[in-house]
């Protein structure tokens, strides 16, 4: 608090006490001086500003005086005095109370004699039935771990207040000590009925909702609060909620109904073909980004799925012919040529598009894989084995591969041997 606003509560405290000669009347010369000098203490000498409002106090008998030193001395953590203070108070001021009874209480409550506060607090419950005092003790039982006599008092306060601050403590307790959630979400929806979605309120009953993995509730609660606050914060969890659950048209469908930021799309799109492998998906992510490698997966991804006669071989080398015309990237290379080699369109030069591709990543497994497949279609089986040989994988494809070129090498090396003693005969 800047010192320049505690001038202002003077001048508000002076013109407000005008109409009460007993306080707004000045008894010495010196007094609206005095106040300046202890309010503008507080900023940065508490011991101070005591001193100087129980000057004041001292001078005048305002009793205005004397609570601004018990709760000074609250703030100094000077509990016992703090209490000697408040009794002496209100003695001298009992009609008034109520204004500082809850230092004495919370000053109890600090010393940790938690049973000597609740005995005051209830006994001043007696003369005033307020707000303030109904959550002291509830603040009180919620010390003491009595949740249940906690929950009493504060439906109280809530039935004065309706406060969403009162009602998401009630509903803390109930959800996270009581383990009673339907009873947090009973009084939630009721308050959201009747006063609306406050976001403190609904953000609490999100919560309750997520625990019990009451996933429909949650997305209509979110749904509810993005319309109400126009926070993308909630239409964000809204299509995280519904990836989750690989909801993943309705996602798209919530998306284009509220013209979301297309990042979102794109995230639906993206988490959609990692998981399902819909190859629209990765054609769309292309038009998105019209990033080349979203259009070289939509092209293996149609290459996966031909293997089992769904689409035209030749669309899809001529997609990556594309690729590798625009950038010829060492996957886009090997690619291209371990489709030429497998499906014996031209093996020849399936082997020269790996080779280039080796040249930049000479040590990769699955280039050099292509290469041996390449060879082996030639019918170069040494050379094929040769290479594949020495490569260490527990990919299912490449030790088929090895299997088959193993195979043919060694019946190659075993027809050699027979012609040698053939020949030898």
């Amino acid at each position: 608090m800047p010192w320049y606003s505690g001038l202002i509560v003077v001048l508000l405290f002076i013109v407000g006490c005008s109409s009460q000669p007993t306080i707004g009347k000045k008894v010495f010369e010196k007094e609206d001086e005095y106040i300046i000098k202890g309010i503008v203490a507080e900023e940065y000498n508490m011991t101070k500003a005591i001193n100087v409002f129980n000057y004041l106090y001292t001078k005048t008998d305002k009793y205005v005086y004397l609570k601004e030193v018990i709760k000074l001395n609250f703030y100094q953590k000077n509990y016992k005095q703090t209490i000697l203070l408040v009794d002496k108070f209100i003695k001298l001021y009992p009609k008034k109370s109520n204004q500082v009874i809850k230092y004495k209480v919370y000053s109890y409550i600090k010393l940790k004699q938690l049973n000597k506060a609740l005995e005051i607090a209830k006994e001043f419950l007696k003369q005033n039935r307020s707000l303030e005092v109904y959550k002291i003790i509830a603040y009180i039982y919620i010390q003491k771990k009595d949740y249940k006599q906690a929950i009493k008092y504060l439906k109280s306060a809530y039935s004065i207040s309706h406060s969403p601050d009162i009602l998401a403590q009630m509903g803390d307790i109930f959800f996270k000590q009581l383990k009673k959630p339907n009873e947090a979400i009973s009084y939630y929806q009721t308050h959201i009925r009747l006063y609306g979605c406050e976001e403190i309120i609904c953000n609490r009953l999100a919560e309750v909702y997520r625990f019990l993995y009451d996933y429909d509730n949650l997305i209509a609660l979110y749904k509810r609060m993005y319309e109400s606050t126009g926070n993308d914060e909630y239409a964000n969890k809204v299509v995280y909620l519904y990836l989750e659950n690989e909801e993943y048209q309705k996602a798209i469908n919530f998306i284009q109904k509220y013209k979301l930021n297309h990042k979102l799309l794109y995230m639906v799109y993206n988490t959609r073909f990692v998981n399902t492998k819909n190859c629209k998906d990765a054609y769309q992510l292309y038009k998105f980004t019209k990033d080349d490698n979203y259009f070289f997966l939509y092209s293996t991804c149609k290459f996966s799925k031909s293997k089992k006669g769904l689409v035209n071989i030749r669309n899809i080398i001529a997609n990556l012919e594309i690729l590798i015309k625009k950038d010829p990237k060492p996957v886009y290379l090997n690619y291209l040529g371990y489709i030429l080699i497998d499906y014996n369109i031209d093996p020849k030069r399936g082997v020269e598009l790996v080779k280039e591709a080796l040249k930049t990543k000479p040590d990769s497994i699955a280039f050099l894989d292509s290469l041996a497949w390449g060879y082996y279609k030639l019918k170069k089986c040494k050379k094929a084995y040769d290479i594949i040989s020495k490569l260490k994988s527990n990919d299912k494809e490449i030790l088929l591969h090895k299997k088959l070129i193993r195979r043919c090498y060694d019946f190659r090396q075993n027809n050699s041997k027979n012609k040698t003693k053939f020949k030898k005969k």
